[in-house]
């Protein structure tokens, strides 16, 4: 999401409460408990509240915002990877955390703690690399603004790469917003849909996002 969506960054309004509740009601109703889920959203969570010691040794958001001229400049790699663990408000985190409660334990339960883990880890990476790599593509082509002015932060990159994965298991019909679309073209219909509706949030970060869930499923099936 970039920067200048939502504000309510540090302002309690219950709804992360709501979303442990949440959790803790769909975790107990699980034969199994996926760890690798349950640690990811702890960890952006605690990322968002910054709770004690962790207020002092975390850095700011605003030295992690995934700017791609900063990023290619300083080679900062804290950017490129800490950027997608930080939310702008609340509502910013609980949205991507329910969502990723619910693709997590799907997957998790499928594939097992040690791939999915390792799969988070690799569509992390390519989603941020692939993101940086349209941004220049488009700076090459004399637009900038993707390159030089646009600063997101949050994990819905990596949540729209999981849901590429997610949907090449099914080759039923799945629900986008009230919208009935094939399985293998929800993510596309969402990242229309959000762009539609929410025109501020990153839309190079959703489709890399996209594409890093292609390329994941790709290089998979080579192998």
């Amino acid at each position: 999401m970039n920067r200048n969506v939502g504000s309510g960054r540090g302002i309690t309004r219950g709804m992360i409460p709501l979303l442990a509740l949440h959790a803790v009601n769909e975790y107990y109703r699980l034969p199994i408990k996926p760890p690798v889920t349950a640690g990811l959203i702890v960890a952006n969570t605690l990322i968002y509240l910054r709770p004690g010691i962790l207020h002092t040794l975390l850095p700011s958001i605003d030295q992690v915002w995934f700017n791609p001229r900063l990023i290619v400049r300083d080679r900062d790699l804290k950017r490129f990877f800490l950027s997608a663990f930080y939310h702008l408000g609340e509502s910013h985190l609980v949205f991507n955390m329910m969502s990723l409660l619910w693709k997590g334990i799907q997957l998790e339960t499928s594939m097992g703690s040690i791939e999915f883990a390792s799969m988070v880890a690799a569509l992390l990476a390519m989603s941020q690399g692939t993101t940086l790599l349209l941004a220049k593509t488009l700076f090459l082509f004399d637009y900038e603004q993707a390159f030089k002015n646009e600063y997101s932060v949050g994990f819905s990159g990596v949540l729209f790469a999981m849901k590429v994965v997610l949907n090449s298991q099914s080759d039923n019909y799945t629900n986008v917003y009230g919208l009935m679309v094939p399985a293998g073209h929800a993510a596309w219909a969402e990242l229309i849909l959000i762009q539609m509706f929410v025109p501020n949030v990153s839309f190079l970060g959703h489709l890399g996002g996209i594409l890093a869930g292609i390329i994941y499923l790709r290089l998979k099936r080579s192998y």
